[in-house]
């Protein structure tokens, strides 16, 4: 900044801190907030000491005080005098005001400098700017600064940017957070759309990627395996934080206004059902995206009862035939098979182990090839259980609850894939193919001993027949013939199925 008094945020910190404050200063800029920094603000042969003074006393509207242990540990530091200058500035200001900052870079505590009046620094709210919760809280500290400045909550442009900063391990908990912060407040709807469509163009940019996700594929039979299954785990932590955003946007908005969900995950399943040259293994990864979000979608909207939402999301969105060129509906354009082909596929069970276990991909490998350990009856929908359990951790109290809540929606979504495979089948008899829901999981082997989800959706609606619910919100076209027709076809294909496993 060149102008003295231009409003803005100073931020002090200590030089052995500055890779720390050079991820603060990305932030800052990317939501579009002005700020002062010695090493950005000073020039050659400025009075440091003067500048420094009324950047602080003369446009500061907020002072960032960043502690780390880089920090506490040193007796004499220029941030030390620019915190006196601060205090003595705070000292002045009305009880309440909002304007020192306390930011730590690590775990370490906040030195209580005497703030006068019987207070201390560590008394004030201070944002922690490290660990997983990094980028919520520099979201929040976004927010902060921005009413600070006058705006009531950031703009759009800067929600956008800031999510854009954000690591992929942080990307999921923000976009949570924004998603439940944004859904039901209707002047915030164009943000979120927008919020939403940029992580859509994030997953489709690598799903249209060819160089990636076609091949070729080098080396042993095992270095393949390991290589498609860290694409398959790139693909989900792309795909997690659009997912995480969905849970939320399944279970709390309503049918009109998961337009972009619902875009989302149509467009994940178009692109992978366009043709593609390369290597099947790595092609067929790009069903991932698409197959993971029905599949939370469907785990939210049916623990909630949100059928309406299930129909929007995943029953009456189509995509065009590749070979016809006709709509398909997305449950039968893709299914847990597709991304890994057969469920022998060493791949699924790979993935499954290390989601499971921990185990890193090369190990997990090994307990298969090496140690000759079990397989999984259903590996595609073990894996899916592990890496979908975090984004439903606020909902259910144990372990034992999501699985049967997860049991429920594969068989949920099997009986609305066999339905349409029912409907699609009567208008084509010449292709039985078509006959039969690809939709089965690990609730075939469960159904054994943790209860029958398919026997259980069977009872609900010979016993409310008409007024079942799935129905009574269109769901099997509110057909109750229709309805009995799927259940029993997809009862028989999951008991058929269920009685190989043992």
């Amino acid at each position: 900044m060149n102008d003295e008094v231009a409003k803005h945020v100073f931020i002090s910190y200590v030089r052995e801190d500055s890779d720390q404050v050079d991820g603060l200063c990305a932030v800052l800029e990317a939501a579009q907030i002005p700020y002062w920094r010695d090493r950005k603000d000073l020039g050659p042969g400025d009075a440091w000491r003067a500048k420094i003074r009324a950047a602080i006393r003369d446009g500061s509207l907020v002072f960032l005080a960043c502690f780390s242990d880089n920090a506490r540990a040193k007796d004499k530091s220029y941030m030390n005098e620019e915190l006196t200058l601060a205090v003595e500035e705070f000292r002045q200001m009305p009880p309440g005001r909002v304007w020192l900052i306390p930011v730590r870079f690590d775990a370490g505590g906040v030195p209580d400098w005497d703030l006068g009046a019987g207070r201390v620094l560590s008394d004030l709210n201070y944002s922690d700017l490290f660990g997983k919760d990094h980028m919520a809280h520099a979201a929040r500290l976004v927010t902060t600064i921005s009413r600070l400045l006058g705006e009531k909550r950031p703009d759009p442009a800067t929600t956008l940017a800031a999510v854009e900063q954000a690591t992929s391990a942080d990307r999921a908990d923000l976009l949570t957070r924004l998603t439940k912060e944004m859904l039901l407040e209707p002047s915030r709807r164009i943000e979120l759309d927008d919020l939403i469509s940029q992580e859509v163009q994030h997953v489709l940019a690598v799903l249209k990627d060819t160089d990636r996700l076609t091949g070729p594929l080098g080396g042993t039979n095992e270095e393949q395996i390991v290589r498609i299954a860290e694409e398959a785990q790139g693909l989900w932590t792309l795909s997690k934080p659009f997912c995480a955003s969905l849970q939320v946007a399944s279970r709390w908005g309503a049918p009109e206004s998961l337009l972009p969900w619902r875009n989302g995950i149509r467009s994940f399943v178009a692109a992978a059902t366009k043709p593609e040259s390369g290597k099947a293994a790595l092609v067929e990864l790009r069903h991932l995206p698409g197959m993971v979000g029905i599949m939370a979608a469907a785990l939210a909207c049916t623990s909630s009862g949100n059928w309406a939402n299930l129909k929007s999301l995943v029953v009456d969105p189509s995509v065009r035939d590749r070979y016809e060129q006709k709509p398909t509906p997305i449950i039968e354009a893709t299914d847990p098979c597709k991304p890994f082909g057969a469920p022998a596929n060493l791949t699924s069970h790979v993935l499954a182990r290390s989601a499971t276990t921990g185990r890193d991909l090369n190990e997990a490998l090994k307990d298969f090839t090496e140690r000759r350990d079990s397989k999984y009856h259903t590996p595609v929908a073990e894996w899916l259980h592990a890496i979908l359990h975090p984004i439903f951790s606020d909902q259910w109290p144990d372990d034992d609850a999501y699985s049967s809540e997860f049991d429920r929606a594969e068989a949920v979504l099997g009986v609305l894939a066999q339905d349409m495979a029912n409907v699609r089948a009567a208008a084509n008899p010449q292709k039985p193919s078509w006959s039969r829901s690809h939709w089965y999981g690990r609730s075939t082997w469960r159904s054994h001993s943790h209860g029958n989800p398919v026997a259980d959706l069977v009872h609900e609606f010979e016993t409310q027949g008409a007024q079942w619910s799935p129905l009574t919100h269109g769901l099997f076209g509110g057909d109750t013939d229709r309805a009995r027709a799927a259940l029993e076809a997809y009862q028989t294909s999951f008991n058929k199925i269920a009685s190989q496993q043992f």
